[in-house]
């Protein structure tokens, strides 16, 4: 039985879609050039127009290229009747050759999808034993410059599709930050927002561009316009994410919205001047600034509690003299392959070595120290040996600490974290810190300090009559996993009377009247650090949309029965907590700009990177 020929098989596009399954008198196609989210489309056996429409609408700007080489015709539809006129119309030599393309452009884009995803080096394409290792008798693998040309046609295809996706969104949140490799720089950007449909968090690389010169606020500051600029975004960011750098600060102080700094942001530069004295020449302006609170709790970790610990009299020496004991074993382990395999062989474990710049690697390190069972096996390496009290000091250290590394990998997420989780994670912290008191012997002022340190570079954000502290606790209010529960019992009715007020607003705009209900019932959240137990309040608000804090799914599916808790939710999480997903894209780069491949032009460095990201 010959195979049932589909319009699909000859249309001159065919190669923008990927055909997965024919189901009845339909086919469903993958659009290749919708590479950011995959979508299943469905059209007709006998027909391509539903394709055709969607590269009309959502891929008009970019320049389609039809490709001729196909077995029929599509001016009409074939019938039985007619199939015996194809066969001796097309030759065995022309099947053959058409046969022989469509083989050859597929292997050429999986190849390519390969080199992309895996970063290889571009010039593997030349190496025999690569050839010999994925040549076939229809397929020939492309030269190096054929795919580069690739390359460069899909990141061009890749703009021209996050350009087209930008136009339908609202509202994007932004990553900005600076990454030096090679005696290079390079300048990266990121944006987020969240699928009004599965309420999920989407990210994109937007640019990894080269930076020349010095980082000063005025260049980073028209970099952030540029490239806001040339995606179209307009007012369309609601806050751009960055650490707490001077230089990042003083660029939004000088060209971003005039709003409050917190304590910390003050400490790093004194020389900003005032707006008023550049208001006039200001050609542009930035949008909100939000600062990194994954790296604010890092400097707390690593600045404030050194600082503390340091000047203390009682601790310091102890402290002192166990990290050093600490940092001696990590230099032993890292230079002495027989130190490393004493280590491994008393612990089961690999030990680890602390990154300078992340915190979280160093009390993860001390913590695996702490693990070893005998610690008496340093004698073995030539390590001075821990005493009791530096043991217990240590001990209490990681007791301490591990409620701040949580904290910090929580709000280091990118997925699942959104601006809501900020309070409710810093409210938790210091609960847990005033809990970690409890049996301790030698550092016993640790908690303290951090807590102290917690408000002060958190202030206008704690600051419970604030702005920005009624934005974060919407926020989280509107989040099914916190509601209420994370607020003290005194809170809740001005809280209630906040969201009340939202949700009658937005509810006003739709032109919506909403029927009265009530509902009861107890929640316990299941996550590890935020253990909430008390049952979820009763419902007394006049807005239908209120039984949603007292709702028992904590599931963000349940957002679909409210839909003026949606809209706040939306409206008020829009913002991500850190500028960590930026970091993960030098992260990256670090793989494509590797010492062996500095050779690549800025351009292509930064072409890899993105493909590979998106």
């Amino acid at each position: 039985k010959k195979m049932e020929k589909i319009a699909f098989d000859s249309w001159k596009y065919k190669h923008y879609f990927q055909l997965k399954k024919i189901h009845g008198k339909n086919i469903m196609v993958i659009c290749l050039l919708c590479k950011l989210m995959v979508r299943e489309y469905s059209t007709a056996k006998n027909s391509t127009s539903n394709l055709k429409k969607h590269l009309d609408n959502i891929h008009k700007t970019t320049e389609l290229v039809a490709r001729l080489d196909t077995q029929q015709s599509l001016k009409r539809p074939r019938g039985d009747d007619d199939k015996e006129d194809d066969d001796d119309d097309i030759t065995p030599a022309a099947n053959k050759k058409c046969s022989y393309m469509y083989a050859q452009k597929s292997f050429e884009r999986k190849l390519l999808n390969f080199m992309i995803e895996t970063i290889q080096p571009l010039d593997i394409v030349e190496q025999p034993s690569f050839k010999q290792l994925v040549e076939g008798p229809n397929t020939k693998v492309m030269t190096r410059k054929t795919l580069t040309n690739h390359i460069d046609a899909t990141y061009r295809t890749m703009r021209t599709t996050i350009m087209v996706r930008l136009a339908d969104i609202k509202s994007v949140c932004t990553t900005a930050d600076i990454w030096t490799a090679h005696n290079k720089s390079f300048f990266g950007m990121t944006y987020h927002w969240i699928d009004p449909t599965s309420l999920q968090w989407v990210s994109t690389a937007l640019t990894c561009t080269r930076i020349h010169g010095k980082h000063t606020f005025d260049v980073i500051a028209s970099l952030i316009d540029e490239i806001h600029t040339s995606f179209s975004l307009g007012d369309k960011v609601v806050r751009t994410v960055t650490d707490n750098g001077s230089n990042f600060a003083k660029a939004f102080k000088e060209y971003g919205f005039q709003e409050e700094e917190d304590e910390e942001t003050a400490e790093v530069d004194h020389n900003f001047g005032l707006i008023s004295d550049v208001i006039d020449h200001q050609p542009f302006q930035l949008p909100k600034h939000q600062h990194c609170t994954a790296h604010t709790l890092n400097l707390i970790a690593a600045y404030d509690i050194h600082k503390h610990l340091s000047c203390t009299s009682s601790p310091s020496a102890l402290y002192h003299s166990s990290i050093a004991k600490c940092s001696a074993l990590w230099n032993k382990a890292s230079h002495s392959c027989k130190a490393y395999e004493v280590i491994e062989d008393n612990a089961n474990r690999k030990q680890i070595v602390p990154c300078v710049t992340r915190w979280n690697s160093f009390y993860n390190a001390v913590e695996r120290v702490m693990s070893i069972e005998h610690l008496s096996i340093v004698d073995e390496m030539g390590v001075a040996k821990f005493k009791m009290h530096e043991i217990t000091f240590l001990k209490e250290y990681c007791k301490v600490l591990k409620p701040l590394a949580m904290a910090l990998d929580i709000v280091q997420g990118e997925e699942k974290c959104f601006y809501g989780y900020i309070l409710p994670t810093l409210l938790k912290l210091m609960d847990r810190l005033q809990h970690s008191k409890v049996d301790l012997k030698v550092a016993t002022s640790v908690p303290d300090a951090i807590i102290t340190s917690i408000r002060k570079r958190f202030a206008l954000l704690l600051d419970t009559e604030g702005k920005l502290f009624q934005e974060a606790m919407l926020a989280a209010v509107t989040l099914p996993m916190f509601k209420l529960r994370w607020l003290l019992e005194d809170k809740h009715e001005h809280a209630k009377m906040v969201l009340n007020e939202e949700a009658r607003k937005i509810s006003s705009e739709a032109g919506t009247t909403l029927p009265l209900q009530q509902q009861e019932s107890a929640v316990v959240c299941a996550d590890n650090f935020f253990d909430y137990h008390q049952p979820a309040l009763q419902a007394v608000d006049v807005i239908a949309d209120k039984v949603f804090l007292c709702d028992s799914d904590i599931s963000l599916a349940c957002m679909s029965k409210y839909p003026n808790m949606r809209e706040v939710f939306l409206k008020y999480n829009a913002t991500i907590p850190s500028s960590a997903p930026v970091e993960r894209l030098f992260s990256l780069g670090a793989r494509v700009f590797a010492p062996r491949r500095n050779r690549l032009s800025d351009e292509r460095v930064e072409e890899l990177i993105l493909l590979q990201y998106n």
